[in-house]
């Protein structure tokens, strides 16, 4: 396929033959999904009489963003990026589109004053090359319509699906150990934290302004679900049970199980949190 590398030839021809089966009521959308997609968007490449007329590289960049978003757990914000993302690609492609009529309107009317101005091998050319340039967006606009179907539908189930009945049990604690923790005070909790577990890694997180819009936000390490966290400020020591838009923290002292927004749990983080490893 004229202009695409390897691995997009080969998207290509498995997506063509299933391009136009309907979208699973039970599809799953994982980060290869996004990686496809941007694959396909760097190799799109727009282009009229050889040069590339309408460009969608921050599309790809979009992209990837969102399947950062996509990773920490933020389907919301996902799903809204896509969402733009997408309809931005449908706006490109109906630019190139315009531009390539005006194009093949421009030779044919020139051809009809002038039949010698134009030969049949420029026209060939032409028509080879958009020809090529339509089968590389019928591609990519298969996978990127997949993304963004299944994602919206991802979101979907998530917002419908009912709020557990119990809170989810954090990770088993050593015997006593709770209770020596809520006895103790503020104070003399960090140093009964270390006497009972290791302290994997110290939480951290940096944030700056997004390439497209908003913030971005990186975690170091990136916190794992259902472990057990000890928030050096405020003393607690909890179970984080989801990471996204909303973050879902377990109070293993009271029991409760909290939603706060993502900027609270990022500012939690730094004023200090370790993650923690039970001492086998």
């Amino acid at each position: 396929m004229p202009g695409m590398d390897a691995d997009a030839a080969k998207t290509a021809e498995s997506e063509s033959q299933n391009e136009d089966a309907p979208l699973a009521s039970g599809m799953e959308i994982n980060l290869g999904d996004f990686t496809r997609t941007q694959g396909l968007m760097k190799s799109l490449r727009l282009m009229l009489n050889n040069q590339v007329v309408v460009p969608v590289e921050e599309i790809a960049s979009g992209i990837s963003e969102a399947g950062r978003k996509f990773k920490i757990g933020d389907i919301e914000q996902a799903n809204i990026d896509v969402t733009r993302l997408y309809s931005s690609f449908g706006q490109r492609i109906s630019q190139w589109e315009s531009q390539a009529r005006n194009l093949e309107q421009q030779m044919k009317t020139q051809a009809a004053k002038n039949p010698k101005s134009i030969s049949i091998d420029k026209m060939n050319r032409m028509k080879s090359e958009q020809t090529a340039v339509r089968t590389r967006i019928r591609t990519a606009e298969v996978q990127f319509r997949r993304l963004h179907q299944g994602l919206d539908q991802a979101f979907t189930n998530r917002q419908s699906q009912p709020a557990p009945a119990t809170p989810k049990k954090p990770t088993a604690l050593p015997a006593d150990f709770l209770a020596r923790f809520q006895a103790a005070p503020v104070a003399g909790r960090p140093d009964l934290v270390k006497e009972h577990f290791d302290i994997e890694a110290v939480l951290k997180v940096h944030v700056s302004r997004g390439a497209q819009s908003g913030y971005d936000i990186k975690f170091d390490p990136l916190p794992p679900l259902d472990r057990l966290y000890f928030f050096t400020q405020t003393s607690q020591l909890i179970c984080l049970e989801q990471l996204g838009s909303v973050v879902l923290i377990h109070d293993v002292e009271s029991g409760q199980t909290n939603e706060q927004k993502l900027v609270e749990f990022v500012k939690l983080v730094q004023t200090g949190v370790w993650l923690l490893k039970p001492r086998s």
